[in-house]
């Protein structure tokens, strides 16, 4: 089920807010599954690992796209 419609209902703003939401927390279980980050955020006990997360997000969206762009079975 695609977010736009588990949030149909939902104000713009709330669905912005949701969606965020949910692409992080698929993204960081996406990271921990392939090495590229330590810890799954519903798993942590500490109060800065979102901030950690926020540090880190934009070169783990960088090894992923790298990832996709030298993958010679990417196009099939």
């Amino acid at each position: 089920m695609s977010t736009r419609k588990m949030f149909a209902d939902m104000d713009a703003e709330s669905r912005y807010f949701y969606e965020k939401i949910v692409n992080t927390a698929l993204l960081n279980m996406y990271a921990v599954e392939h090495q590229l980050f330590d810890v799954r955020l519903c798993d942590s006990d500490d109060p800065l690992i979102m901030l950690r997360w926020q540090e880190v997000e934009p070169l783990i969206m960088d090894t992923i796209q790298n990832q996709v762009d030298t993958d010679p079975d990417a196009d099939k």
